[in-house]
């Protein structure tokens, strides 16, 4: 499975159109190899936004970004909210783990990502057991630490429809 982080920089005026441009990636939902899609402000940095998008594999979300990436975000306007963006990959064993993504689709209401020697870990933390995904960098310009949680914003959250 491809994991994409996406970390953004927002000024804090412009912090609710970012939301709502978040809010309209719900075609997401509609394409091929597409698990999920989740995020919030972070914790640490209220005006960092970050995003987890969960595809099967790289050839799916290469299909996407080739075919609907650049329309969806021009029409949400998004491109003009932040003022810097991060973006990294991770790799993650799928049959592992597939249950536990679909459960931290489902229900996560804060999560918790850390990046650690290129290793992602995002733990579920509302609920009495924690369930961790765990997944390796596949792109060199991983930051060598970085941890923060965030409250999932429901609006940001698309889910896959079938």
């Amino acid at each position: 499975m491809l994991i994409k982080s996406i970390r953004c920089q927002v000024d804090e005026q412009k912090k609710g159109l970012f939301s709502e441009g978040q809010t309209q990636w719900g075609p997401l939902g509609h394409m091929k190899g597409f698990l999920g899609q989740m995020g919030g402000w972070c914790e640490k940095e209220p005006n960092t936004a970050w995003i987890l998008a969960f595809w099967e594999n790289q050839s799916f979300y290469q299909q996407f970004m080739e075919e609907e990436h650049d329309r969806i975000f021009l029409d949400s306007g998004q491109g003009k909210t932040y003022d810097a963006i991060s973006v990294d990959f991770f790799d993650m064993k799928l049959k592992h783990q597939l249950q536990q993504l679909a459960s931290v689709m489902e229900t996560a209401e804060v999560l918790k990502a850390d990046v650690f020697n290129s290793t992602l870990r995002i733990s579920r933390e509302n609920s009495s057991e924690e369930t961790i995904l765990t997944a390796n960098g596949i792109n060199g310009h991983l930051e060598s630490s970085l941890s923060d949680r965030f409250q999932v914003e429901e609006a940001w959250r698309v889910v896959r429809k079938d």
